[in-house]
């Protein structure tokens, strides 16, 4: 089982260049190896034997298990009221004529007039007398085919993993290779640090903004399949989410009886099957069936952890929209959030750089700022805001309303200082630091 499942951690391992937020990373990593998991889990056979038992009294035992398991099984579904009233009913509440003999016709008798009486006698919830034609039934439609649930929902959640890869282009690996090092060759440094300041310089806002656009369409995405997943599993499953929330809610008080009995209307592990056959003068019989149903043992486990889980993810795609939407309204958010990968630089000449970009342009440099080296980032700012600079004093614009923060300008040189005395020897900086302290000058 473990070598079966030991593949699956290379697929959450951490690449060199990152693409997702962690959210996108729960949906479209965690949750698919969750799923896969419980697949291979399912799939042991060794572990849990044959996925159905079946007890009839005929000599065909082996030809009654493959029909009921080819034509499926069923079980007699209660309301929540009823079956609440039969929890607490006991033997002493039921009316029994007492003028009958025990016998067993009279007992027969009894079991077929008095309902409530016979379901107190039956031997798991679901399971008793009926009423052919009468009675509703059930149908366990999905037990046959968990094991292609299971890999459809990990399709269903990789395909927004999937399509952001093919748009993405390795837009974000071809500008942050060699550079996400804390130690990098100085060479590679001043090459990889030109590159970037020539590709912003050529403000592709246009690109930029589409790319933004696709990929917050992906994160969407996330939140309409969640949703979907929430309508596929209650349609498959019976009304799964409003009947499991009942055995969730036993967990905390250890009330295993309710436990069961709520998973049990789920995942039952006792189903009832029918099957017909003819005597040997043509008069059709039914054949009454009692199944075992192994699996779901595991998949009431498997089930509850899944829907925490899907909620969990569903909440977290909700708040990454709607933060996504503050950001794109919010231009000092953006600032904010981007200052915090530039230690020391003046709140004025980040957003000195920013007003020449738009929520595409910040979008990028944020990809980019998780994935170089810090000190690089900040370096590229620098000269960002350099250039932008010289094009206001062409321009003749004043710079003196920018020198306004004055906590940031203090803070700054002792943070450059403290900087370049942690940069790694080799590393040789002194035309981006020179120009850095001449505009404070």
């Amino acid at each position: 089982m473990y070598a079966a499942v030991k593949p699956l951690s290379k697929y959450l391992r951490l690449k060199t260049v990152r693409i997702y937020d962690p959210i996108f990373t729960l949906h479209s990593k965690c949750t698919i190896v969750i799923l896969l998991t419980c697949t291979f889990l399912l799939s042991a056979k060794q572990y849990f034997g044959e996925p159905i038992l079946c007890l009839s009294d005929t000599k065909h035992a082996e030809y009654v298990q493959s029909y009921c398991w080819t034509m499926g099984t069923y079980i007699l579904p209660q309301e929540q009221e009823d079956s609440e009233k039969h929890a607490l009913l006991s033997i002493e509440h039921i009316e029994v004529p007492s003028s009958s003999p025990l016998n067993r016709s009279s007992i027969r008798a009894l079991l077929a007039n008095n309902e409530q009486y016979a379901r107190m006698l039956s031997i798991a919830e679901g399971v008793g007398p009926e009423t052919r034609g009468v009675t509703k039934r059930l149908y366990l439609r999905y037990y046959q085919w968990v094991f292609m649930i299971l890999l459809f929902q990990s399709l269903l959640f990789y395909f927004p993993s999937f399509l952001w890869k093919v748009w993405e282009g390795q837009r974000m690996e071809q500008l942050c290779c060699e550079i996400g090092d804390a130690l990098i060759l100085e060479e590679t440094y001043r090459m990889r640090l030109r590159m970037l300041t020539k590709y912003f310089r050529a403000r592709f806002s246009a690109i930029h903004c589409c790319y933004a656009i696709k990929y917050a369409f992906c994160e969407l995405l996330n939140l309409i399949i969640s949703g979907l997943n929430f309508w596929l599993m209650d349609v498959i499953f019976n009304g799964f989410w409003h009947k499991y929330i009942h055995a969730l809610a036993a967990i905390p008080v250890y009330d295993w009886n309710l436990w069961n009995l709520m998973t049990s209307r789920v995942f039952p592990k006792v189903a009832k099957c029918e099957m017909f056959f003819y005597g040997p003068s043509g008069t059709p019989n039914v054949l009454d069936i009692l199944c075992v149903l192994p699996l779901n043992i595991l998949n009431e486990k498997l089930f509850a952890v899944l829907y925490v889980w899907f909620l969990f993810i569903a909440m977290l795609a909700a708040i990454n929209i709607f933060y996504r939407l503050v950001l794109v309204c919010c231009p000092e958010l953006r600032l904010q959030l981007l200052r915090t990968h530039l230690r020391g630089m003046p709140k004025a000449h980040v957003r000195q750089v920013l007003s020449h970009a738009g929520y595409g342009d910040w979008f990028v440099l944020m990809s980019v700022s998780i994935n170089v080296n810090p000190t690089l980032f900040r370096d590229l700012l620098v000269q960002l805001y350099a250039e932008y600079a010289g094009m206001r004093k062409d321009a003749g614009v004043d710079d003196d309303d920018d020198e306004d923060d004055d906590e940031d300008s203090s803070t700054s040189s002792t943070d450059t200082s403290l900087g370049n005395a942690t940069m790694v020897r080799g590393l040789n900086l002194k035309r981006t630091s020179h120009f850095y302290n001449d505009s404070h000058a």
